[in-house]
């Protein structure tokens, strides 16, 4: 009776050490993930801009291998003056093909899981591949946006340098422990380019200048 009361009573007195062990280690973890949060989401964040990007750039490879990249525009010059001429029907179906070519994508790759081991927290190099990994989820929260642009730049005496090109981006989420976080990533598709040239000035001063035809 005396040894089975003893054990009793042993276990008892182990019990509130070991439960408050516990809620310090728990507690200290809670707050070394908060502070290692900003952390999380920037390696999540260059992930997701990284996989994008190379999820859009397969899928112009693979419509580059369908048809070509060509005829978007012409140059259409008049008394001296050029225009820029766009084939927008050409233009939008190019660009329909492949949002619905990067939704599909998107579809099949995610939700994705990224694990980022703790010992990339520090600054040492020969750690960041240790220590217990920290699930992150990677979910599409939006379907895949679109937007052309175009851009003219000068790059030379009476040169310009036109370039169209596709805005493409979606919103995602990011969740894990104690992380709820949303960005919007985006990459750009270059369509076209072209140099568009004019009159060359003969020379420049303060009169009038002349021009080689």
């Amino acid at each position: 009776m005396r040894l089975g009361y003893k054990r009793k009573h042993t276990a008892t007195v182990l019990i509130p050490p070991l439960l408050c062990t516990l809620i310090l280690i728990c507690f200290c973890t809670h707050i070394f993930l908060k502070r290692a949060e900003p952390s999380f989401v920037a390696q999540t964040s260059n992930y997701s801009n990284t996989a994008f990007t190379d999820l859009v750039n397969k899928c112009i490879i693979d419509i580059a291998k369908r048809k070509e990249f060509n005829g978007f525009f012409e140059i259409v010059s008049a008394d001296g003056v050029s225009m820029v001429e766009a084939d927008t029907a050409k233009i939008n179906l190019l660009t329909s093909e492949l949002l619905i070519d990067v939704q599909n994508a998107l579809n099949n790759d995610y939700p994705a899981k990224l694990y980022i081991p703790l010992g990339s927290l520090t600054d040492y190099y020969i750690l960041s591949s240790l220590g217990p990994v920290m699930p992150i989820k990677i979910i599409p929260i939006s379907v895949v946006n679109s937007e052309i642009k175009d851009t003219f730049e000068s790059v030379g005496i009476n040169q310009v340098r036109h370039r169209i090109f596709l805005r493409i981006w979606v919103d995602m989420h990011y969740r894990g422990y104690l992380l709820d976080e949303r960005e919007t990533i985006e990459t750009s598709v270059p369509i076209a380019e072209t140099v568009i040239t004019g009159n060359v000035p003969q020379y420049y001063g303060t009169g009038l200048t002349q021009s080689i035809k």
